[in-house]
């Protein structure tokens, strides 16, 4: 099984952008960050922030910072899945120049609505607790995300999925994520501490497991048209074509923490599925995901 590539302080800074932008695959730069956040910090913070978490039940459920967290140290399952209100607070408070570093700063277009409405979609923070776990996924876009507290074990899949893999293709539309199954004899796995960076290319699947509360922020963007064309061409078409313009009008309308997470609209789509067999493998593998 191949291994994840991972650099280290060792590696100039050179090297890493280059395989950045020649490869296009996952990689680990360790320890390339010092984290002061955490579970104190947040609540130091943003105590009184009115945020979107997500319930033991995975249902929406909005709470005070301050809430929410006294309700994790309490051994609660709550968690706050991209959330962009506190993603866009708290970047100040985050070293991100090896981002910058590494990364061509020139905007696409897609990037652009990203960044559209009050908060920027590219800006993301997440906190899970202990035993959170998710299908098997994957986006449209690319991630850049900084570990910076606790610890969490990610698996990715050990090369590009085919687009036969991919489960429920016209049930997420419009949200943009592809889930297939878990295969982890054809998985990668590793661990992310505080301080590691990940880089997570669009339309690489992945999932995450959390060993204890962890915290990460994440840096969203899209990736130059020739990578969906060359590498991802199917899956990118599809999506397109597939994609309504109403989902695209959603998004512009209501800010990313309104619409980012919408387990009824996915369950609503499962029941209007006219096989009943069909229906009924599709609702059990989405109420059977806790959504983290």
């Amino acid at each position: 099984m191949r291994e994840i590539t991972i650099f280290n302080k060792s590696h100039s800074t050179r090297e890493i952008r280059e395989y950045f932008h020649n490869e296009k695959k996952p990689f680990i730069v360790r320890n390339v960050i010092k984290s002061k956040i955490n579970l104190d910090f947040l609540i130091d913070k943003f105590k009184e922030e009115k945020v979107i978490s997500l319930n033991p039940n995975s249902d929406k459920e909005i709470l005070s910072v301050g809430s929410l967290i006294q309700k994790v140290k309490n051994g609660k399952k709550y968690r706050l899945r991209a959330n962009t209100k506190l993603g866009n607070k708290i970047c100040k408070y985050i070293d991100t120049s090896f981002i910058k570093n590494i990364k061509n700063q020139k905007k696409h277009l897609f990037d652009y609505l990203l960044s559209f409405g009050k908060t920027s979609r590219q800006k993301t923070l997440f906190m899970s607790t202990k035993d959170c776990t998710f299908t098997k996924h994957s986006h449209i876009i690319s991630g850049i995300i900084l570990h910076l507290d606790g610890k969490k074990t990610w698996y990715i899949s050990d090369k590009r999925e085919s687009f036969l893999s991919i489960k429920y293709k016209s049930l997420l539309n419009p949200n943009p994520l592809y889930v297939t199954d878990k295969k982890p004899n054809k998985e990668i796995s590793f661990n992310l501490n505080p301080g590691d960076l990940l880089y997570m290319p669009a339309y690489w699947f992945h999932y995450t497991i959390s060993h204890d509360t962890n915290i990460s922020y994440s840096y969203f963007f899209t990736e130059p048209i020739k990578y969906y064309l060359t590498k991802t061409f199917i899956m990118f078409a599809y999506q397109a074509v597939t994609n309504p313009i109403f989902s695209l009008v959603k998004a512009l309308k209501k800010e990313p923490e309104e619409h980012i997470y919408d387990r009824d609209d996915i369950i609503m789509r499962c029941n209007k599925i006219r096989d009943k067999k069909k229906r009924k493998e599709a609702l059990k593998f989405f109420k059977n995901n806790d959504y983290s």
